[in-house]
């Protein structure tokens, strides 16, 4: 009978080991994501704010820091330059046709590009991430073990995403 027990015992700690790690490492692949996004929307920042810097159509100073407060902002600043260089462009037809202007833009859809397909990502990321979070057995012991639900990347009417939301995430996993 001990002997059952034990064997029990030893079994359903297996299963909990393979169960925890199974939502860490979905834990990971979120985080992973958030990161890849808010890389890529560093480096648009990046390249906008160096274009405005040469060609001196806007100032505004970069900061280094990678809090939260500071991505919002750089996003902002960010699709403030964009407009900017733009209006000046509609402003002044021979900026369309410089080839650092060109080169901007071009860099810049692609990086548009890219972010919306790892936007993508994470969304999937974090779907089967809080699915499994959410399914039983996990549902018992997730939130006991310091598994919080994920929330979504979404983009406000501003074009600036949730960077608050991905931040606290990432602090949390």
């Amino acid at each position: 009978m001990l002997i059952n027990f034990l064997l029990v015992l030893i079994l359903a700690l297996i299963w909990l080991f393979f169960a925890y790690n199974k939502l860490r490492h979905l834990a990971e692949n979120v985080k992973q994501k958030q990161s890849n996004i808010y890389v890529t929307v560093k480096k648009r920042h990046d390249i906008a704010s160096n274009y405005g810097d040469h060609e001196k159509l806007v100032h505004f100073t970069i900061t280094e820091s990678d809090s939260v407060s500071n991505a919002n902002i750089t996003s902002s600043q960010t699709s403030r330059i964009i407009g900017n260089v733009q209006m000046m462009a509609n402003r002044f037809p021979d900026l369309k046709a410089n080839s650092t202007y060109q080169q901007l833009m071009t860099q810049l859809d692609e990086i548009e590009n890219t972010i919306l397909e790892r936007r993508e990502a994470y969304n999937a990321a974090v779907q089967i991430y809080n699915s499994t979070r959410g399914s039983i057995p996990h549902l018992f012991y997730a939130s006991k073990l310091g598994f919080v639900a994920a929330t979504y990347f979404e983009v406000d009417e501003n074009g600036i995403g949730n960077f608050h939301h991905l931040k606290l995430m990432m602090a949390k996993f």
